[in-house]
């Protein structure tokens, strides 16, 4: 469960990340062209996607510790994609071996 809510919250400002104006266009991913050409979907996907994230970690933890989590992980998450995106780090291989073994991890510890 938060694996998932983990790779909401990256999901839904990776997105919002890349519908900004400052930020130059990096296609590590492969979806960033579609984003550049559809703006306004983008922007409301990661809207849906932050509150569903926001809602999950609500549910799985409470309101005010869900609340304070969310808030920390989105920082964590929003501060990694702002560091590694310009420096072309955020690739399918980046990025799954940690949730591979956050997913391992997750479901052998808890």
């Amino acid at each position: 469960m938060v694996t998932g809510i983990s790779l909401l919250t990256f999901i839904a400002f990776y997105l919002q990340y890349n519908t900004s104006k400052k930020m130059s266009a990096v296609g590590n991913l492969g979806f960033e062209k579609w984003i550049g050409a559809h703006k306004k979907t983008s922007q409301y996907a990661s809207l849906a996607l932050m509150v569903l994230s926001f809602g999950l970690s609500c549910f799985y933890w409470g309101i005010g510790s869900g609340t304070f989590t969310f808030f920390i992980l989105l920082m964590t998450i929003a501060s990694l994609v702002i560091l590694l995106a310009p420096l072309r780090l955020l690739n399918y291989r980046f990025l799954g071996v940690p949730f591979l073994c956050s997913i391992l991890f997750e479901s052998l510890l808890f």
